[in-house]
Order: C-alpha cells, then structure tokens, then sequence
C-alpha cells in the first residue's frame, strides 16, 4: 500500500524526534546503571539538564533539522542541477550544521570546505543552535 505523506506527517516525525531526543539528552552516553543510580529504579521519568537547559536536544536534531533544510532546498536545485543539486544542498546543509559546532573553527572550515552556503538556509539565523552538542567534536 502506498500512502501519500503529508507535511503534518513530516512535521510530526520531526517533532516526535526532536523530544524524544530532548527526553534522553542527559542520559545519552549512560549505562543503565548510571541512570538508575542518578534518577533511581524508574529511570528518567521527565526532563532533565542537558547542555545547559532543562530538556535540551543533542546533535541529533541539530543534524536532523539542517538535513531537512538541505533537503527542502535541494527541490530548487534539483530542477537546474539534477541529482546533483540534490547532493550538493544536503552537503552544504550539514556544513551550515558543523559551522554552528566549530564556532572557534568557523574561518578554517570556510577555508577547507568553501562558504558552505551560509546565505541558503535560515537555520544559521537562530543563534540557540550554535552550541556544541556533540562529545564527538
């Protein structure tokens, strides 16, 4: 059976990510034993402190929320470039999400990987995204 997808359904997917991904932020690299024995025997039961806010989401919203963009953007691409229009929005979309990261790093990685579109999406706009929330960087 193919259903067609409406945007409440990409939204709601977006959304249902991003609390779920709020809800384990603190708890993220733990075992469940360091949960149990920081929040008790149910565990994590609400929000908790994560990266300097009660119910902060991790890099994996972030990166969800630019792939979107990158993908929302690729739709204009795509009808002057092809397919790679499509590679090249979601590129620069996740290089917009890494210059949110690096912010001490932000020339160097201009340099290595060119302007990463800066200028095409809008989530560079919101500042609260400019937070490293990867242990990994």
């Amino acid at each position: 059976m193919n259903k067609k997808r409406t945007i409440e359904h990409y939204k709601g997917c977006l959304m249902g990510g991003a609390i779920g991904d709020a809800m384990g932020a603190s708890i993220e690299f733990m075992s469940i034993d360091q949960i149990k024995s920081i929040f008790g025997h149910d565990g994590l039961t609400n929000y908790s402190q994560a990266y300097g806010r009660l119910g902060n989401f991790t890099d994996d919203t972030q990166m969800s929320l630019f792939t979107a963009e990158g993908l929302i953007l690729s739709k204009v691409r795509q009808e002057y470039q092809g397919a790679e229009g499509m590679i090249f929005s979601v590129y620069h979309a996740l290089l917009r999400w890494l210059f949110t990261q690096e912010t001490n790093l932000q020339e160097c990685l201009i340099q290595s990987h060119g302007t990463c579109s800066l200028m095409d999406g809008i989530l560079t706009g919101h500042k609260e995204l400019f937070s490293l929330r990867s242990q990994g960087l």
